[in-house]
């Protein structure tokens, strides 16, 4: 074998191992960014595609995810046929085209679940509330910053510790829909 082989030889070799770094590094690099990927940028990635989501309670929702806050997201139910509010923080699972990832942008943050109960307060319809403890209903009357008061609706199943007004804690909510 000549000089002029080996030397060929030599730098097939080395090219070999920097490509074979630099798929490396894309691997670690890829690993890295996946590892930033929170479960609210793969639904916001998904909006208008079909979705199941399923709740801790165990109560599932198909539908089209619509919008995507900080902790909540909105979605087109099919079976019947609503718009719900869903907290993020209570779901258990869900399945459906979360293929693409869409990050939060920075210049125009996520809006907090406060918000989308204010926009079902402002409708000042009766609106069904899915709590760990089971469902109210009745007008959001005033938002709070981690709670929402509700007039309980006439003869609606509630304790009967329970006056007319009702506070709820953002954090017992599951899903959430006006009427």
């Amino acid at each position: 074998m000549s000089a002029y082989d080996r030397l060929e030889d030599l730098d097939r070799w080395l090219q070999r191992e920097r490509l074979e770094r630099i798929r490396e590094d894309a691997h670690e690099l890829a690993d890295a960014e996946r590892a930033e990927v929170e479960l609210l940028d793969r639904i916001a990635g998904a909006v208008d595609a079909a979705l199941t989501v399923c709740l801790l309670s165990g109560r599932a929702y198909e539908g089209h995810a619509r919008r995507v806050g900080r902790d909540w997201v909105e979605l087109d139910v099919l079976h019947p046929a609503r718009r719900i509010i869903v907290n993020a923080q209570k779901v258990a699972w869900l399945s459906g085209g979360l293929g693409k990832v869409k990050p939060g942008d920075d210049s125009r943050p996520r809006l907090p679940m406060r918000s989308a109960v204010q926009a079902i307060a402002e409708t000042g319809r009766r609106a069904v509330i899915v709590t760990v403890a089971g469902d109210i209903s009745g007008v959001v009357t005033r938002v709070f910053a981690d709670h929402l008061e509700l007039r309980a609706a006439k003869g609606a199943d509630v304790c009967e510790s329970m006056r007319e007004l009702i506070s709820v804690p953002y954090s017992s909510i599951e899903a959430m829909w006006v009427v």
